[in-house]
């Protein structure tokens, strides 16, 4: 199972809002804030609220949902 089919499942989200969610993700990973860590750091907050000003929540939300995911996946 993907991230965006996790979204779905557990969260009963849409495609829309799924895809929404990966992009977001995908933004913090290509600007580096992200490296597989098993969860948000202080610092990682920070990073996104100032690189996402004015939408950080919906940042912060999808790599909660992205390690939440990912945790699940390692722990089957």
């Amino acid at each position: 199972m993907d991230f965006k089919d996790f979204l779905m499942k557990e969260y009963k989200l849409g495609k829309k809002s799924a895809d929404d969610y990966a992009s977001r993700f995908n933004g913090i990973l290509e600007r580096g804030i992200y490296k597989g860590e098993s969860q948000i750091t202080p610092s990682m907050e920070a990073t996104i609220e100032k690189e996402f000003e004015k939408s950080s929540g919906h940042y912060i939300l999808a790599l909660r949902r992205h390690i939440e995911f990912q945790q699940k996946n390692f722990t089957k």
